[in-house]
């Protein structure tokens, strides 16, 4: 009898022991359930993607593309540990000179039929104020890669109705070298330091479990 009772506060304890690592493994679980429902989705109406170049000495040219996709990852506890992707349609320009959109998609510069993407990915994120930072990343243009900067600032304009999840969204401009990617035609006419911005407004959201 002392033996199976022995046996029966083994076993107990046992049963003990088990029951709490299920209660671990279930809370840690949820709470990466909860994490994993969170979703960011992007705001194609708020955001967008613009260059803008010296033309002609004295004036700019302007190009914004209509179609992008962008992507925003690990932003749980805000932008600093977040990894943003954009995507550009190269064949979606629009000019300030409608002429000049079919030039720059064209084989002597985006090459927009054979290379359909512009792309930018991070690779950190260093704040520099309450609503400012330095966004480093890789920029391709058909088949160069380079680094590039860009400076941050965080919008922080309240939208939505009270209660409403606080969408997540910054403009970033930078400066990179044309000739840098290989579109360097025309240098008496246009410019090498072309001006890049890109506003983004993701909205958080929560998955369907």
């Amino acid at each position: 009898m002392a033996a199976l009772g022995a046996w029966a506060k083994a076993i107990a304890r046992v049963m003990c022991v088990a029951c709490a690592a299920i209660g671990v493994a279930v809370a840690s679980g949820n709470a990466s359930d909860r994490v994993a429902l969170e979703r960011y989705r992007l705001d194609p109406v708020r955001s967008g993607v613009a260059f803008d170049v010296e033309y002609l000495w004295h004036s700019r040219l302007s190009m914004r593309f209509g179609r992008m996709r962008a992507q925003l990852a690990g932003a749980e506890d805000g932008l600093a540990a977040a990894r943003v992707s954009v995507t550009i349609d190269a064949a979606s320009l629009e000019a300030n000179m409608p002429f000049v959109a079919g030039i720059v998609e064209g084989d002597e510069m985006l090459d927009a039929a054979r290379y359909p993407s512009i792309r930018f990915v991070s690779t950190r994120f260093v704040r520099t104020g309450a609503s400012s930072g330095l966004l480093e990343g890789q920029l391709t243009i058909r088949t160069t890669t380079r680094p590039v900067t860009l400076v941050v600032t965080l919008d922080e304009t309240p939208r939505g109705a009270p209660g409403d999840a606080r969408p997540l969204a910054f403009s970033a401009d930078g400066h990179f070298s044309r000739a840098a990617f290989g579109l360097s035609r025309w240098p008496a006419a246009v410019g090498d330091d072309v001006h890049m911005r890109i506003y983004v407004e993701f909205v958080r959201e929560r998955a369907n479990p």
